[in-house]
């Protein structure tokens, strides 16, 4: 097998987090981007979604409509204040969080 470097400017935040966990899953940055190339040779492009609007997202992915979409939003944030409110609602994981166990 042939091989080249590919140079890439990634955010460092991201870039620590990431190495982070793919070591977790016993692989190495060089070895996702190994990945992410076979793949897009595979689809003949971006193997995921990628696009600013949610709702193109959200029809591309799941086939939803933007009504769809739109209910769905208004359930979850009737539902997020519900928790809130009864104390329930556990604290999402960040990035900076990853970073601070290190």
């Amino acid at each position: 097998m042939n091989s080249v470097i590919i140079r890439a400017r990634v955010d460092s935040s991201h870039a620590r987090a990431a190495k982070k966990i793919l070591s977790n899953i016993g692989l190495k940055p060089s070895d996702a981007v190994s990945m992410l190339m076979a793949q897009i040779v595979a689809h003949r492009g971006i193997p995921f979604a990628v696009q600013e609007d949610g709702y193109a997202y959200a029809m591309s992915e799941y086939g939803a409509t933007p009504e769809e979409v739109d209910a769905a939003s208004e359930r979850m944030e009737r539902n997020f204040a519900r928790e809130r409110k009864a104390g329930t609602i556990k604290r999402v994981r960040t990035v900076e969080d990853l970073l601070d166990e290190d």
